[in-house]
């Protein structure tokens, strides 16, 4: 456990801030190549259960290698587990996600993209929206989905800095 710790220190500790429509970000920079954090993210079932809420995930429907893949996942809840269908996307410089159903999450939009960095190694940028049609504050909510974003990057960066944990 404890060389897990040092490879997060070794990278920068992500910076996070939630802007005013609702939309959490985290960036952070990893001494890894971009090749080398784009595998990482690869495993669309492993990249989607990296938030540490995630309970399970499940691929529903793939339409082709590199192509637009749909999962199901279920996360934990204020009360119940919450599920929902999203649609995963390549794109030039990470994923996307975008909601495609659910009965309780209203929006959920997320972005990794992933850029060299000037010192080397690779900027990696997270963003995600959610919004919950529940008896939850939005504040509440927003608190949460920062605090998820922050744990994830932190959850990427444990993954490209020891990908044999």
């Amino acid at each position: 456990m404890l060389l897990v710790v040092i490879g997060v220190a070794a990278a920068a500790e992500p910076t996070a801030y939630m802007d005013d429509a609702g939309t959490a970000h985290v960036s952070a920079v990893v001494s890894q190549t971009e090749a080398e954090v784009r595998a990482a993210l690869a495993d669309p079932q492993l990249a989607a259960a990296l938030p540490p809420e995630v309970l399970d995930v499940k691929m529903l429907k793939m339409l082709g290698q590199g192509a637009c893949i749909t999962l199901g996942v279920t996360v934990k809840g204020a009360w119940d587990p919450l599920s929902y269908t999203t649609q995963r996307c390549p794109t030039a410089h990470g994923f996307t996600y975008q909601l495609v159903k659910s009965d309780s999450i209203t929006a959920y939009e997320a972005e990794w993209s992933l850029a060299p960095h000037a010192g080397g190694g690779t900027d990696v940028s997270y963003r995600v929206r959610t919004e919950v049609d529940l008896p939850v504050p939005r504040a509440m909510v927003r608190k949460g989905v920062l605090q998820s974003a922050r744990d994830t990057v932190v959850a990427l960066v444990r993954k490209v800095t020891h990908p044999a944990r």
